[in-house]
This record gives structure tokens, C-alpha cells and sequence, in this order.
């Protein structure tokens, strides 16, 4: 064998053995991915509400008592001292005792007086809610939208309740268990609560659309917030970088609340099927990137003070649906950016933060003007 002859054999056995090392490295890495998978449960307790409904037909003692030990009702209770902590409001215990149905002057910070004119309908639909197999849509509407970097195990609980906060139709709460007592914290177990009396007060009286249409998209809605919470506990990304100024914690607030929103009443496929032929949602998502315009502009000004900066983020998500700038305009950039770059794009921003997905619909915006602007002092954040 002459020597050219061995130094072509060697080349080859080196190619070769280059190739297979780079086979073996990547059917590690497929075999890595796929074991990084999300498995998502949902466990449905409606005892809060059962009691409750009991208790207004038959105000016993045991009743109460009964009804006051429930995790939904303590935690809900919880949300309502937290949320109005500067009102200072009766226990949920003190506001039953003093319930009147018929008393509309006295404060009723739990939402009592509803909870008792709903009470009818919120029968029919918990009886509904006990039979309706809620795993199936609701998770499937979330996954393609969860990173597939981490692997996640999340068994949530979906507490449902007919009191609590006015405007608290659905969120996601951490709650700690200390001597058998539901407390709501920073920290702890991350749970959904649900109100029913609210959702058929605002969501119309057919209560078998109600539950598909409403309850089932609005726990998406919620399932999604939760699960991207326990990824950011696992997530290098999420770890390392928290900007908690007011323009981070609101860029937090477009991409999170945009999505989950983007999620909930079907309107994935409203917008789908409307955006293009309505001049009225056009002319909604035009009102909206105003109001983020000008909170924005405020939110970096050295006009108002941080109570006042505080209470702008926080009318980011609350109160009337379309006055919920951050919400509404991230909803629509949600749209615009699955529209052109497909759900993978959205799913990336969750692993590469909220200026990621303002970037995204950034360069969206570049390549169709006829699209609202980011405020100028978002552009100039994410360029950095």
C-alpha cells in the first residue's frame, strides 16, 4: 500500500469518524428534547360553592363553619384583604354574619349580594362544571405555546367560588397551607380561582355555552399564566434577568397578559377570522397602543409619584376589558406576530423574556406600517 494510498484511508477514517461523533451528538440532543415534555393536570374542587349555595338556603352554624374551613373560600377571602388591604374589610366570617339580602347600602367587599342573586344560575352551572371533562381543550389550547426547554410537571388546582374581589372573575394566586389555614402569599402553590357568579352575571344565561365558550376558554386563560410561572422557576433565562422597573414589569405585563388574553373567549379565531374585514377592531387596537403610548410617557416622567406610577401598571390589567392597555395591546401583538412568524415565535419569546417579544413585533411593525408603533421609549429599550 503506498503512502498516498494510506493517507486517503485516514482522511476517510477521520471524515467518518467526524460524521458519526456529529450523528451521535445530535440523536443525543433529539433524545434529550424529547424528554423534556410538559404534563399538564387539573384537579376541579367546587366545595366552596356548594356550601355557600347551602348556606343561603340554610344559615346553620355547621354550614358556616363548614364553608369558612374550604381552601377556596380562605383563599378567596385572602385575595379580597390583599387586594383592598387599605379599606381595611370584615373577615369573610364577620361580612356572613352581617349579610342581608335585601341591604344594598352596606359594603359588601366579598361580592355576597351577587353571589345570592346569581344563585340560581351558579347552581345550574356548577352541577355542569362536576360533569364537563376540562383536560382535554383547555390544556391544548396552552401547549404549543410552552417552551420546550425544561421539562414541567404541574398539577393545577382550579378552586371555583361564587365571592371574592369585583373584579376577579379568574386569576392565578400563591397560597401556603399553615395549620390547616389557606393563606395567599408571594410564594407558595400557584392555584386558579375562578367566580361564577360574576362570569354568569357577565356571560349570558345559556349556561351549557357559558361553560365552553367562557369558563372552559377563561381557564385556559388562567392554566396559561400558571404554567408560565412554574417555567420561569426552572428557566437560566428567567432566573438571571428581572428588570423591576415600571417599563419591565409592564413589558412583562404585555407579553403575559397579551398571550394569555390572546388564549381566552375564543379570540385567537375572532381575530383570525374579523381582523382583517373590521374597522372597528382596528380602530380599538389604534385606541389602545394610545393609551400604552401614554403610559408609558408617564410611567418614565418624574411627574407623578410611585403611588401613582403603581396604580397606572396596575390599570395595565384591570378594570374595564378594553381599558386594560397592557392586556389589549399585547393580545393584538400576539396576533400580529403568530400571524407572520407562526406560534413557534411566540413560544421562543417565552424563553427569551418580554423585550424579546416586543422585538418581535417590532420587526413585525417595520414590515407593515399600517400597524400601530411601539411607544418610542420601548423601541429605544429593546435596541439596546
Amino acid at each position: 500500500m503506498t503512502s498516498q494510498t494510506k493517507n486517503n484511508l485516514l482522511r476517510k477514517l477521520s471524515t467518518n469518524l467526524i460524521i458519526l461523533s456529529a450523528l451521535i451528538s445530535l440523536t443525543s440532543i433529539s433524545s434529550c428534547d424529547q424528554n423534556k415534555t410538559t404534563d399538564i393536570k387539573i384537579s376541579i374542587h367546587t366545595e366552596s360553592p356548594d356550601l355557600l349555595l347551602q348556606w343561603f338556603d340554610n344559615k346553620s352554624d355547621s354550614i358556616t363553619q363548614s364553608l369558612l374551613k374550604q381552601p377556596g373560600t380562605q383563599i378567596m377571602a385572602g385575595i379580597v384583604k390583599n387586594t383592598l388591604h387599605d379599606d381595611n374589610p370584615p373577615s369573610f366570617g364577620d361580612a356572613l354574619n352581617n349579610f342581608s339580602p335585601n341591604d344594598s347600602l352596606t359594603n359588601d367587599p366579598y361580592g355576597l349580594r351577587l353571589a345570592y342573586l346569581q344563585r340560581d344560575e351558579t347552581s345550574v352551572l356548577i352541577n355542569k362544571i362536576k360533569m364537563f371533562d376540562f383536560g382535554g381543550e383547555v390544556i391544548a389550547r396552552i401547549k404549543a405555546y410552552i417552551p420546550s426547554d425544561y421539562s414541567l410537571n404541574i398539577n393545577s388546582n382550579v378552586h371555583f367560588v361564587l365571592t371574592g374581589w369585583k373584579w376577579g372573575d379568574a386569576m392565578v394566586r400563591n397560597v401556603v397551607k399553615e395549620n390547616n389555614c389557606y393563606k395567599v402569599t408571594e410564594q407558595g402553590e400557584p392555584v386558579i380561582i375562578m367566580n361564577l357568579s360574576i362570569m354568569t352575571k357577565l356571560y349570558g344565561d345559556d349556561m351549557d355555552m357559558l361553560l365552553k365558550e367562557n369558563v372552559s376558554q377563561i381557564m385556559s386563560h388562567e392554566l396559561f399564566h400558571l404554567t408560565f410561572e412554574e417555567y420561569k422557576k426552572v428557566s437560566d433565562y428567567w432566573q438571571n434577568n428581572n428588570d423591576t422597573t415600571y417599563i419591565g414589569r409592564l413589558a412583562k405585563v404585555i407579553q403575559n397578559e397579551g398571550i394569555a388574553h390572546f388564549l381566552s373567549n375564543n379570540m385567537k379565531q375572532y381575530l383570525t377570522d374579523n381582523y382583517n374585514s373590521s374597522e372597528n377592531l382596528k380602530n380599538r387596537e389604534k385606541l389602545t397602543f394610545n393609551q400604552l403610548n401614554d403610559a408609558v410617557k408617564q410611567l418614565v416622567s418624574t411627574e407623578l409619584n410611585e403611588q401613582e406610577k403603581y396604580n397606572l401598571l396596575m390599570s395595565a390589567n384591570t378594570g374595564n376589558y378594553w381599558n386594560k392597555y397592557g392586556a389589549i395591546a399585547g393580545k393584538f401583538m400576539v396576533y400580529h406576530i403568530e400571524n407572520k412568524y407562526g406560534a413557534q415565535a411566540i413560544q421562543e419569546s417565552l424563553s427569551k423574556g418580554a423585550y424579546y417579544f416586543l422585538q418581535l413585533y417590532n420587526n413585525v411593525q417595520l414590515d407593515d406600517p399600517s400597524l400601530p408603533k411601539l411607544p418610542k421609549e420601548l423601541i429605544d429599550i429593546i435596541k439596546l
